[in-house]
């Protein structure tokens, strides 16, 4: 028993000094007046990027570890990052072949920056990466097939960028880091970005990022064995079409549309990022009638964003609270953080939805209608998932909303910490 107890121990030291050599990096960067950023986050809706100073984000970034309730507060959620250019979406890259010549081109003044020393990159992708060398294995589109590559892809190359200057991680771990305002996240943090599919963060006890490239860490990113956004989950949205005028022309061609390499009737064989997705959020859109979001229309797009946002109060309670929050877990998650645009957009009517406004706790389970079984999801051998939850005793405390362009926010400073030589430090050990 004291060996088992010494070896904890140790095992603690040496996360603590990891985390310490990733603070101390990112604290020598960022005091540094010269040093600038150049964050991609590349994605289903194309190439994002923007341009921010490291003194920008001393100001912004705390260290103490303080952790903001829902609604946010004064020092916290309110403060915006003072970026020297802001999140601008460059377009669709033409995929391997001829992306540097293209982003070369949507991204003129690039040039100088790779030739100027006192710019690192960082850059979010999804895929399977190697943290360590920046390489790409696989690149996952919404959660469906992957697109494999004939060998492995150095990010940096493809994009034309200097490979010692140029440091690459998951979108959902890019999300994680720039999500919560704190140079080291929570600890048992899931952040859930919701883009055109749903990436994943998750943080261990002591706030480093579990990585997911790492089998022992890939785990703890599946449900029922399966990563969680490829994972099946049927959702509530058929019970929308139940309702008069529910099922209607626009339905239909939201069934129509392609997804994910799936060009073939994607919603025959749902899974979460199409459910939960933005494609879930436009199938709700279209089953309640409600218009795409404008500026001035939150009034009449409710019915949707509540509707969309029941539909993920049933998936946390049916599948990610029953297996992600529980002890059994090596990494047990007891707080939740939702990034990326639908959430941004959307979170006043979906927090409403979804947390308890009194405690910032996730809403129990009966706040969701009622439904049949159907609606868990099953893995690959068409085993149940998980059965209807039977109120869970597990209710993750629920964060403020990531702030607009948390990946971007993210590699920067995953780019920051590893230009300053301590970017290992912050993964699980």
């Amino acid at each position: 028993l004291a060996g088992m107890g010494k070896k904890k121990v140790e095992g603690d030291a040496t996360q603590d000094r990891g985390l310490g050599t990733f603070v101390g990096a990112l604290r020598r960067q960022l005091a540094d007046k010269q040093r600038v950023v150049r964050a991609f986050d590349i994605g289903g809706s194309g190439v994002k990027t923007g341009l921010l100073g490291a003194s920008a984000l001393q100001d912004f970034l705390r260290f103490d570890g303080a952790v903001m309730s829902a609604a946010g507060d004064a020092a916290g959620a309110d403060e915006e990052l003072q970026w020297i250019e802001p999140q601008t979406l460059l377009g669709v890259a033409p995929g391997e072949d001829g992306f540097s010549s293209w982003l070369l081109e949507a991204l003129p003044r690039l040039r100088r920056e790779v030739d100027d020393p006192h710019v690192c990159f960082g850059v979010s992708i999804g895929g399977d990466v190697e943290h360590a060398t920046g390489m790409l294995r696989d690149w996952w589109p919404g959660g469906g097939h992957p697109r494999d590559f004939e060998r492995p892809v150095l990010v940096a190359e493809l994009m034309g960028l200097p490979p010692a200057r140029t440091f690459v991680l998951h979108d959902g771990e890019a999300h994680l880091l720039g999500c919560s305002r704190c140079a080291v996240p929570p600890p048992g943090l899931a952040c859930l970005a919701i883009g055109s599919g749903i990436g994943l963060g998750i943080t261990d006890a002591s706030g480093a990022v579990v990585d997911s490239s790492h089998p022992t860490g890939a785990r703890s990113y599946c449900l029922s064995g399966i990563p969680l956004s490829g994972a099946r989950y049927q959702g509530i949205w058929k019970q929308w079409l139940e309702r008069p005028g529910g099922d209607n022309a626009r339905v239909e061609e939201v069934k129509a549309m392609p997804f994910a390499n799936m060009v073939n009737k994607p919603w025959r064989m749902p899974w979460v990022s199409l459910v939960l997705g933005r494609r879930g959020m436009e199938m709700a859109e279209a089953a309640f009638e409600c218009p795409e979001p404008t500026a001035d229309n939150d009034e009449v797009r409710l019915p949707a964003v509540r509707a969309y946002g029941e539909q993920w109060l049933h998936f946390l309670h049916t599948q990610l609270v029953p297996q992600m929050c529980t002890g059994t877990r090596r990494h047990t998650i007891e707080r939740l953080c939702f990034a990326g645009g639908v959430a941004e957009r959307n979170w006043p009517a979906l927090r409403e939805t979804m947390v308890e406004a009194n405690s910032d706790m996730l809403l129990p389970a009966s706040a969701v209608a009622d439904d049949d079984a159907s609606a868990a999801g099953s893995s690959k051998r068409g085993r149940p998932s998980q059965q209807k939850a039977k109120a869970p005793s597990a209710r993750p405390t629920v964060m403020p909303p990531a702030p607009v362009g948390s990946a971007l926010i993210g590699s920067a400073i995953y780019a920051l910490a590893g230009v300053g030589g301590g970017a290992e430090g912050i993964w699980a050990r």
